[in-house]
């Protein structure tokens, strides 16, 4: 699939039909430059729906320092220069090097319209102009994530009529003083706020006098026929015809004997063999076939043809509820939380490290009308925040 493609499925759906010189041009700041699949499909998500909603967007292709040596040396464990040495190594010896090399640049270039210019620093994004500037969704507001506080995602640039969040995150921790009196008066000069988690609401509106909306995932403002039809049908593996169980793992202790005994003990019991979407070779154990450089094509394709779905990934159970698709969820330590809200929303906590035993196949008749409310409200609360 190339760009060109990308946007002939869903202009079908446009939600008003505004003229070309008409259009609203949008600057999206997102955190999308990472190696992690549920980064990517926010932001694609996040970008299509607006683009059938009328609005001309534009992904502002912003990396900080940090976030570029987060990318280039991903095992890096300090930041000794041995720390750098040993990143390479392994990248090397792993297959990280590799994927970066051929996947990752392509595939940035590939399913996102991103802004001419490449910006650093946010001097850089002084002069930029747009109709609406946003900013979300992910942990864009996480300082962990971002090395500190990071200005440009405070949308405190450029020349724009109205700012607006979009689901944003802190992550999971709270902000030391400085940074929330950073966030907060930043805040400020925002004509609409939403955010990911009720927490980060909770934080905000104790210090602010406005409205405070918890979005549902991006993830979630397209349906399943959008996911299909804008990407898994361009895949190598939508027309595949063999069965198997797909894993997806994301977290520090994605091979914790836990997760490893599940999968076994599924695929045993199924006699399927194991496929598992990875960045790197490094992890193989109870693998049959990994899938090294998946496109996000890829990524849903494989969801949609999968007998069975086992994650530990926030977005890769979200694209199993929103897809339809037979998952069961080994949740992880380092933000669990999240998920287990979602699955409590939409009635499948069951799924949570679900024996074998008590195994059956998920009936979507009630779950989708729910996802459905939860779309819809989010949709109407964004639509509404960039007209108002």
């Amino acid at each position: 699939m190339q760009n060109d493609n990308k946007f002939i499925y869903y202009k079908f759906f446009a939600y008003n039909e505004r003229k070309e010189n008409e259009m609203k041009r949008v600057g999206l700041v997102t955190y999308f430059k990472s190696y992690n699949y549920g980064v990517w499909l926010q932001a694609y998500a996040t970008e299509v729906f607006l683009e059938m909603h009328g609005y001309d967007v534009e992904i502002i292709d912003y990396s900080n320092k940090y976030e570029r040596n987060k990318l280039k040396y991903s095992y890096k464990e300090n930041n000794r220069c041995l720390g750098y040495l040993t990143s390479f190594i392994k990248s090397v010896l792993f297959g990280k090097v590799r994927y970066y090399k051929k996947g990752f640049k392509n595939h940035i270039k590939e399913y996102y319209k991103l802004s001419k210019k490449q910006y650093t620093n946010i001097k850089q994004l002084k002069e930029v102009k747009y109709d609406v500037l946003a900013v979300g969704s992910d942990q864009v507001w996480n300082p962990e994530i971002t090395n500190g506080i990071d200005e440009v995602f405070l949308l405190k640039f450029g020349d724009s009529k109205k700012r607006i969040s979009i689901a944003s995150s802190l992550g999971s921790k709270k902000l030391n003083k400085i940074d929330e009196d950073t966030l907060i008066a930043a805040l400020a000069y925002f004509d609409a706020i939403s955010v990911r988690e009720n927490f980060a609401k909770d934080i905000i509106k104790k210090r602010i006098n406005k409205e405070i909306k918890v979005l549902v995932d991006p993830t979630f403002l397209i349906e399943r026929s959008v996911w299909i039809n804008n990407l898994a049908k361009y895949s190598k593996y939508y027309n595949t015809e063999k069965k198997f169980i797909l894993t997806y793992f994301v977290s520090k202790d994605k091979h914790s004997d836990r997760c490893i005994d599940l999968v076994k003990m599924y695929s045993d019991n199924f006699n399927l063999p194991v496929w598992s979407i990875q960045f790197s070779t490094y992890f193989s154990k109870g693998v049959d076939k990994k899938i090294l450089g998946a496109t996000i094509s890829d990524f849903i394709a494989l969801l949609l043809k999968a007998e069975l779905i086992i994650t530990d990934s926030f977005h890769g159970i979200a694209l199993s509820v929103n897809l339809n698709c037979d998952f069961v969820a080994c949740i992880n330590s380092e933000n669990p939380v999240r998920a287990q809200n979602l699955l409590s929303k939409v009635g499948l906590l069951e799924r949570v490290n679900m024996n074998v035993k008590d195994y059956k196949n998920i009936d979507y008749t009630v779950i989708n009308n729910v996802v459905q409310e939860l779309r819809s409200d989010s949709q109407l609360w964004l639509l509404e925040g960039l007209e108002k």
